[in-house]
Parts: C-alpha cells; structure tokens; sequence
C-alpha cells in the first residue's frame, strides 16, 4: 500500500506473547479487509507517591525505549508476512485500557490478546481484554494466547432474537464473506428462556419450533444481503455459551472464529458484558469477536 488506507485495524500489543499473536492476527485481519494495521503501545510511568523518592529521568527513558524497541520488532516481523500491507506505530503514556478505548474510535476493528503482562498472570481474562469488550467504540476480537488461531474451518456466531445479537449476525456475515468460509448460526435456549424470545413475530407450537423459527426469521435479511454465505443452523437446548464452546459440527474441522454480542436477552439487563461472551472469550480456542449493540 503506497497511501494512508482508508481504514484501520488497532492492535494493542505490550511485548508479551499473547498481544504478539494478537498482532499477527490483527496483520491476517487487515490485509483481508483491504485495511491497514495500527499497532499501539501503552505504558505508564509508575508513580512511587512520595515527592523525595521520585524516579530518575533515565528510568522513564529505558521504559519508552523498550516501548519503541518492541513497536519496531511487531512490526518487522508483520511486514516480513505482510510486505504490501501499510503499517502505523504508536506509543503513549496512557492506561492501556482508556488509550485503546480512545483508539476504537477511529478503528474498524479492535484486537488485543487474552492476557499481557498482568502481575498476576494467573488471570485467565486480563483487565485491557476485559475493559475493551465492555466498552470499545468498535467491535473487539480476543485472541488466544495459547494455539496458534486456526485459519480454516467455519465462523460461529450466537444468536437469541435480540437486536445485539443482530449486528453480531451482521460482523459475523461479514467475516465468512471475506474469508470464503461458511458460518455456523447458534441458537442455545432452554425450558426456563422459552417465553422470553426478544421482538419476534408471535410463533405457536413447541419450543423446538419456536426456536427454529425465531432464527429463521433473525437469518433472513442477511441471507439475502450475503446469498454466497453458506449458512448452516444449529439448536442448542442449554447455555449459549456451552452451545458455542462445545460445537461439534462432525468433522475435524474447528472453528476459526466465534462472533458474539456484548450481552444477550438473559440475565441483568444493566450488565456491560454479558456472562456469555465473557465465558466464551476466556475458554476458546480461537480468535473471538465482541460486538457491542450498534456496532
């Protein structure tokens, strides 16, 4: 790319493992999307809270210049993968958490790795995955830090009727379109969730068939928007997120990516990130995208 592309993927990376994977992936996003990639460096000079103790000038040097050596080490080796593909490098003094906030606004997507280096690396979500899913301006994709992300196979997507998980569908529809792949609809309810599909047509019958048919009807606008889309659907009689994780489609092949809403019908209303993608994003085995409502 010899020009500022017209859109932006934002990587956050911190020169662990799992935002270094998060990179490669978002690099394989943008060239996918005719889009460039953002890498993005957070770092914080930390405050000793007494004025006589203050750190030396040269420390907050040696941490922005290991900020800088790890920008030009990402990015090295994504334009040795991606030679053609236009690569932005920024470092700030910021919250990771807020900065990247910050960056979503002007990002068509946000990736960032399950975990950095947290002090407490035992966490199985870190803080910046956790904050961006609840509160980025773009949809957000979180990828594993412990496989290497399949590249082939199906895009999952959670469904339950509601409008978030409608511009879910839309991301999802999106995804398999450019990767020539085929999306795998989910729908998971139970006895309890049976009366409380959002806006829908009213549906007699059994609650297989209301299911059935409240999935039919969220599918058919983007079946038509996306008539190449192969599209298969799924009825899972449990959680969504048991529904997702265990997927088994009768093949060897796994899933390359899930795409689920910020929050469904169930549960607390108020909550931010709702328990599926929460759950989804800490156990899968590939990249997973969270779309917030609107998105």
């Amino acid at each position: 790319m010899s020009k500022d592309p017209e859109s932006f993927i934002v990587a956050g990376i911190d020169g662990s493992a799992a935002a270094d994977a998060a990179a490669h992936w978002a690099a394989d996003e943008a060239r996918l999307r005719n889009a460039g990639l953002h890498l993005f460096f957070a770092y914080q000079i930390p405050v000793v809270g007494y004025p006589e103790y203050e750190y030396p000038p040269e420390f907050g040097d040696a941490i922005r210049a290991a900020g800088q050596a790890t920008l030009d080490r990402v990015a090295d080796e994504v334009a040795d993968t991606y030679p053609d593909l236009f690569i932005k490098k920024t470092k700030a003094d910021a919250d990771a958490r807020l900065a990247l906030v910050e960056e979503s606004k002007k990002a068509s997507l946000t990736v960032v790795g399950t975990r950095g280096k947290s002090r407490l690396a035992e966490v199985l979500l870190g803080s910046v995955a956790l904050h961006l899913a609840a509160h980025s301006h773009s949809p957000v994709a979180v990828v594993p830090h412990s496989t290497t992300p399949p590249t082939q196979g199906p895009i999952l997507v959670g469904t339950d009727g509601s409008p978030n998980s409608d511009a879910a569908l839309g991301v999802a529809f999106d995804e398999a379109a450019s990767r020539g792949a085929e999306l795998v609809a989910v729908l998971a309810w139970d006895g309890l969730a049976h009366k409380h599909f959002g806006r829908r047509p009213v549906i007699s019958g059994s609650a297989d068939e209301e299911a059935e048919a409240v999935l039919d009807h969220q599918l058919a606008v983007w079946c038509e928007t996306y008539p190449a889309v192969p599209i298969r659907k799924v009825l899972h009689r449990g959680s969504a997120a048991e529904g997702l994780l265990g997927h088994k489609d009768g093949s060897t092949s796994k899933p390359q990516l899930m795409v689920v809403g910020s929050r469904g019908r169930g549960g607390l209303s108020g909550l931010i990130l709702g328990s599926t993608s929460h759950t989804v994003i800490i156990h899968s085995g590939c990249p997973v995208i969270v779309v917030r409502p609107g998105q």
